[in-house]
């Protein structure tokens, strides 16, 4: 009741809060980052925001880079690393929040951080956009100043009402940058167990099972879904090992599941882990876009895409944009594993698309992104001033 109680004040405020932030003066050199991964108070820190932070805390320290931390043990954790970061409620928090020059965002701009983000420069990095067209439908409460997308057709995806008057430029994802060398301080939150794991030689081939968040489901039956003792059969005979990458609504369904073969990743982030994986499985998760980054075999396990389509709605025909074998049961699913780890039918379709998804294939994105920001002329004249 109380929680409820506190949601509803956070809403009611929120518009007026950020009108009256409209009166603090800005520190252009201050730039605040703000993450979405995690549940129940516990954040994971990952995504486009944690390595454009990253990036920004090392390349440019003219620049005051702040991480907004949803729980306290992941901003004290920062810190010891030598980072800047507050809890987003605490008097620190809020303080920067309402200096801060220049908002960053993966997801959408909750209340919490709305409500302070007045004048300061607000820039949505985006958490991916795959072929969802319910994906940043609705239009944001308030405008962007600046949109980065990995491709012209990623920006064509995107909805007039989410874009409104922002500048939207071709950079590719910040994440990515991580997929091509390494980042310093990219190891945070990152599933030792699971690196671990994938690192141990008596499995021949790493597979990765990541499907999608579907709205209004509060579970995903994943001993129908996979026949879990038959894919534990075949796992086995060929020293395969199959990780699951759950969404967070779905993990806790999961934690009973355990062999030797198959493995659950849990409140971690993905992305410094992709590179070991040799295949794919997955049904609409834009995970599928970043993959293709490695030109390695991806099977779609669209079980329900008729249902999915109605329900969600795809920006393209289904089989245009999945450049792999799409399969609708458990047992075709093993079949379908078996010749795409064997065979390299679908490479020229891996191509096309990627060619779709990513105007760049290096590891440059953050960079990218950093050069246009400090480009912009408030925050050249603020440079020019100091």
């Amino acid at each position: 009741m109380l929680s409820k109680l506190i949601t509803f004040l956070v809403l009611v405020t929120a518009r007026p809060l950020f009108w009256l932030s409209h009166l603090m003066p800005r520190n252009l050199r201050l730039w605040v980052f703000v993450g979405w991964h995690g549940k129940e108070g516990k954040e994971v820190f990952a995504d486009n925001t944690k390595y454009l932070f990253l990036h920004t805390a090392h390349k440019h320290p003219n620049i005051k880079a702040v991480w907004l931390a949803r729980d306290g043990n992941l901003a004290e954790e920062l810190r010891k690393r030598g980072y800047r970061s507050y809890y987003h409620q605490s008097f620190r928090g809020i303080w920067c929040a309402l200096r801060a020059g220049m908002t960053c965002i993966d997801a959408y701009l909750q209340p919490k951080n709305f409500r302070w983000s007045g004048r300061t420069i607000l820039v949505q990095l985006l958490h991916g956009k795959g072929m969802k067209k319910g994906g940043y439908a609705a239009a944001p409460p308030r405008r962007y100043d600046y949109i980065f997308c990995p491709s012209p057709f990623v920006r064509d995806m995107l909805p007039q009402q989410f874009v409104g008057s922002a500048s939207v430029v071709v950079t590719g994802y910040p994440r990515n940058d991580v997929l091509f060398g390494d980042v310093p301080g990219s190891e945070l939150h990152v599933s030792l167990s699971t690196k671990t794991l994938l690192a141990d030689h008596r499995f021949a081939r790493r597979i990765l099972y990541a499907p999608t968040f579907r709205r209004g489901e509060e579970g995903i039956g994943l001993e129908k879904l996979l026949d879990l003792e038959r894919m534990s059969r075949w796992l086995v005979r060929h020293d395969y090992l199959l990780v699951l990458s759950l969404h967070p609504k779905y993990t806790d369904q999961a934690r009973g599941i355990a062999s030797d073969n198959i493995h659950f990743l849990e409140d971690s982030d993905i992305y410094p882990l992709l590179p070991a994986f040799d295949a794919l499985i997955t049904d609409y998760s834009s995970l599928f876009s970043d993959f293709l980054l490695f030109d390695r075999p991806i099977v779609f396990y669209s079980y329900d895409l008729e249902e999915y389509s109605i329900k969600e709605g795809l920006t393209h025909s289904y089989d245009l944009i999945t450049p792999g074998e799409k399969v609708r049961t458990s047992r075709t699913l093993i079949d379908a594993l078996d010749r795409a780890l064997v065979n390299n039918t679908w490479k020229a379709e891996r191509e096309r698309v990627r060619e779709l998804y990513h105007t760049h294939i290096d590891g440059d994105a953050s960079k990218r992104i950093t050069d246009t920001l400090l480009l912009d002329k408030r925050i050249m004249k603020t440079a020019l001033q100091g």
